[in-house]
């Protein structure tokens, strides 16, 4: 767990801040950042990706 979880800080999360400000600058070919709260019922985590992806 705490392995994965230096993976994480390590690789995941600057991208998340990478992407997110690519995103927030706009222009040709800007991603759309959507964050997905990943806690609660399956269903409901499954319903807001969905949601975010027809955004």
């Amino acid at each position: 767990m705490r392995e994965r979880l230096n993976v994480y800080h390590d690789q995941t999360e600057p991208l998340i801040s990478y992407y997110s400000k690519w995103a927030d600058a706009g222009g040709d070919g800007a991603p759309r950042y959507v964050k997905i709260n990943g806690i609660g019922k399956v269903d409901e985590i499954r319903d807001a990706i969905f949601s975010g992806l027809d955004q």
